[in-house]
């Protein structure tokens, strides 16, 4: 971007040469980036000509490049007040202002500008510039806007289509977000944190569309970035969004094999042990769940318990161990679970107390049937003595 300005200023140069003794010396010193000689130069001629707007211009730019933020800004701010229309001068006093930290400023300026005037080349830098400054201050919106016209001016470039997919989610624009992602890691398919962003956002997307078939197909596709990231770079925080994606996708062997990789990395973190303890419950695994889940409890601060707590009422309630699952719902303040298992506990006892009455009903019967029985021998035996 600052490159691209830069050619901006020397055009304008070009355009039009004042004949003031030292201005050529200037030129010069300033394209063969000696500032402090281009500076020199600039100060003799602004003391001179005051009123030049092209003067105070080049000496703000020459002091930009200098570090000397406050002096290049207050020239600049001169050469804008000279001739507010020049294109040049907006920019240049638009990235003194960025560098300066002045967003809300950057952002007021180059509305001003009309891009369509611009060459493509140069649009890019404006809406960089503009973008990243609404960004700042918090205009995701417009920021979007700008950082989705920058992306159909590059649409090979791998970074700019990463930035834009970033602010898009920030926008929530999630397709558009999605598309520029993919876009990313297609042109730069070495670059794990592109990967990381995607598979973040594939999860987000997974997670809020209610068709189960589209909903597995987009944890699938984070799970094999997740993968990829994880190969290149298997950190902890890689691998629990591995992890999270093989969840929603269904595979929950690979999700156990996978925490315990990160349980490696990060002992001591309570969300490892519990995921593990979800993928057991979701496989139907419900005792092999309850020892990973003892460990999360024993991890968990005092609100991240809850949700342990929770995980272990399921699986009692599962596993048909009333108390222990009643006791689990109430240590996680879940009052409505906890009346849905004393009514199936309930619901038990009673047909419990059903199946023993009716197998003593079978007994009876069949006592019944065995005396009846005898009693038929016994008539048939006193027949015969007759």
């Amino acid at each position: 971007m600052r490159k691209t300005l830069a050619l901006l200023i020397v055009v304008a140069l070009v355009a039009v040469l004042p004949a003031e003794a030292g201005w050529d010396e200037g030129v010069a010193a300033f394209t063969k980036k000696d500032y402090k000689a281009a500076a020199a130069e600039f100060q003799t001629l602004v003391e001179q000509q005051p009123e030049s707007y092209r003067i105070q211009y080049m000496l703000g730019a020459t002091l930009q490049r200098l570090g000397r933020k406050e002096e290049a800004l207050n020239h600049l701010t001169k050469a804008y007040d000279l001739n507010p229309n020049d294109l040049s001068v907006k920019l240049e006093l638009g990235k003194a202002y960025f560098s300066s930290r002045r967003y809300q400023e950057v952002a007021r300026l180059l509305d001003t500008v009309e891009v369509g005037s611009l060459p493509a080349s140069h649009r890019s830098a404006l809406y960089q510039m503009r973008g990243e400054a609404k960004l700042k201050v918090g205009n995701d919106s417009a920021a979007y806007r700008d950082f989705r016209e920058l992306a159909k001016l590059n649409p090979s470039d791998s970074d700019i289509q990463y930035k834009y997919g970033a602010v898009a989610l920030k926008a929530d624009q999630m397709e558009a977000a999605l598309g520029a992602l993919d876009s990313a890691v297609r042109a730069d398919p070495s670059d794990v944190d592109k990967k990381v962003t995607y598979a973040n956002a594939l999860l987000r997307k997974a997670r809020s569309t209610q068709n189960k078939d589209q909903k597995k197909i987009t944890y699938l596709k984070a799970s094999e970035l997740a993968a990829a990231a994880t190969q290149a770079d298997g950190s902890f925080d890689n691998l629990m969004l591995h992890m999270s994606a093989q969840l929603g996708a269904g595979q929950y062997t690979e999700a156990v094999t996978t925490g315990e990789r990160a349980a490696a990395k990060n002992p001591r973190d309570w969300i490892v042990p519990f995921y593990i303890g979800q993928a057991y419950t979701s496989s139907g695994r419900f005792q092999q769940a309850l020892q990973p889940l003892n460990k999360a409890l024993e991890l968990a601060g005092a609100q991240d318990q809850k949700r342990v707590w929770t995980q272990i009422g399921f699986a009692h309630e599962k596993l048909k161990n009333y108390s222990d699952s009643i006791s689990a719902y109430q240590n996680a303040g879940d009052q409505a679970a906890v009346a849905r298992v004393q009514k199936n506990e309930q619901i038990a006892q009673e047909n419990q107390a059903i199946e023993a009455e009716n197998e003593r009903i079978e007994q009876l019967q069949e006592e019944a049937r065995r005396l009846e029985e005898q009693m038929k021998e016994l008539e048939e035996g006193g027949d015969g003595g007759i």
